[in-house]
């Protein structure tokens, strides 16, 4: 299997960071499945477009990592994968979030749920998405019914509908290990520490671990998910049998035009000479 290159940034040079850098490179476990790049923006910008490395992670920094322009941003924790939205999705945001769990996180057919503490303007939004698009969607919930009852085991996706306070709730109920963002819907893989950086009295910051090997991870995963589902359609099989459905259709197409219909097969043996 190929060992990817994966660039981090942005690295300051303070105590804290320098002890994780130094724990991550030393992990046999990281080294075994990737190699790092510590660099600065330009230069993880520059490596991306050149194809020399195959994700970008942001390391922890005193400002959360901010979700670019057209992206989605999906919360890794250690139960489900959270979607915060700033306003209620529409079935297409959701048909997008579908693929995006299909093909990144290799979840065939994935079950989403839609939380939303007020405003809910479509209610009706989960099973409209479910009959017209195929999507198994459920709710509107809300948080205390997606927690009480343990409801995010059975979800692969969970959509969060309407400000920060309810996204974390939800993410401080659900991981106790360090969360990861994950920036989807680009060609790129790009994904962040959860957590900004603590800082100490002294303005040192306070890292674990975790809140830099959990993103590293979460985009190795991506890109390994990606290849295998990209790989699996490059060249489909073609189809064993004919579809007379689409006959049919073409039919009533012609015969709605005025065409004369062409002749069944029936039909065009009896009009053979006898032999």
């Amino acid at each position: 299997m190929k060992k990817l290159k994966i660039a981090i940034t942005p690295i300051g040079i303070d105590a804290a960071k320098d002890d994780l850098i130094r724990q991550v490179c030393d992990d046999p476990t990281m080294s075994e499945l990737c190699a790092t790049l510590f660099c600065d923006e330009n230069s993880a910008i520059r490596e991306l477009e050149e194809g020399k490395v195959d994700a970008w992670v942001l390391a922890p920094t005193a400002e959360p990592a901010k979700c670019p322009d057209g992206a989605i941003e999906i919360i890794i924790t250690d139960k489900t994968n959270l979607v915060p939205f700033a306003k209620e999705p529409t079935a297409d945001d959701i048909a997008t979030l579908r693929h995006i769990l299909e093909r990144d996180f290799d979840l065939r057919s994935p079950r989403i749920a839609i939380v939303q503490e007020s405003n809910v303007q479509n209610p009706d939004l989960a099973s409209q998405v479910t009959d017209q698009r195929g999507i198994t969607t459920y709710g509107p919930y809300t948080s205390e019914q997606i927690l009480n009852e343990d409801a995010v085991c059975h979800f692969d996706g969970i959509v969060i509908v309407g400000d920060k306070t309810t996204e974390h709730r939800i993410v401080s109920a659900l991981s106790q290990e360090a969360p990861a963002r994950y920036f989807a819907g680009r060609e790129t893989v790009l994904t962040a520490a959860y957590r900004p950086l603590r800082l100490d009295e002294t303005g040192e910051g306070l890292a674990e671990v975790g809140e830099l090997t959990r993103p590293i991870y979460t985009a190795i995963d991506i890109v390994r998910h990606r290849s295998f589902y990209d790989e699996a359609r490059k060249n489909p099989l073609p189809k064993l049998f004919h579809d007379k459905r689409e006959d049919r259709r073409k039919d009533d197409a012609a015969h709605a035009n005025g065409k004369p219909l062409p002749p069944s097969a029936e039909e065009e043996n009896a009009a053979l000479p006898p032999q």
